[in-house]
């Protein structure tokens, strides 16, 4: 897998999947929580990855530990609702569980305080965003050298454990 540096998009849209992706995997989680024989032999980022090329999508094959934790940025010029829809029907194919409510409810906590930091740091005009995630889609200063920096920092300080991986 190709190694890249994660860009201000895939930043942002990773933290908007954070949520959105989990909240749909959680209506459709299933179960039992032991290995299969399919599970032992092929890991759910490869059956993840084999879905949502037959949905369409041009994406590599991401790492297990992101598809189970829904963090997975739609490539460049992927319409986003279309790619989170397959995405948590890939995953829940692949087996993957859904995510607690608690953890939805902290994801949305953290978001929040990420956006207000992003205001408090010279981005007064950053719009209002949808609970659970951060698009700068239709923002204008995102493109701004200032503002991956300042996006970057607050992700830092109030949702330390948001992680991307491009898949595109």
């Amino acid at each position: 897998m190709k190694h890249t540096t994660r860009s201000r998009r895939t930043v942002l849209a990773a933290a908007a999947l954070l949520c959105a992706l989990p909240l749909a995997l959680a209506a459709c989680s299933s179960g039992s929580g032991a290995p299969s024989a399919k599970d032992t032999t092929v890991g759910v980022g490869v059956e993840w990855g084999a879905c949502m090329r037959e949905a369409g999508f041009e994406v590599e094959d991401p790492d297990d530990a992101s598809v189970e934790s829904g963090v997975l940025a739609a490539p460049p010029g992927a319409e986003q609702e279309e790619f989170q829809r397959a995405g948590a029907r890939c995953a829940k194919d692949a087996g993957v569980q859904g995510t607690s409510k608690a953890d939805k409810q902290e994801w949305e906590r953290q978001y929040a305080k990420v956006a207000s930091c992003i205001r408090e740091n010279g981005y007064e005009d950053f719009p209002e965003q949808r609970p659970g995630g951060i698009s700068t889609e239709g923002y204008p200063r995102a493109e701004e050298v200032g503002f991956e920096t300042a996006m970057h920092d607050c992700l830092a300080e109030f949702a330390p454990d948001t992680k991307t991986q491009n898949v595109g």
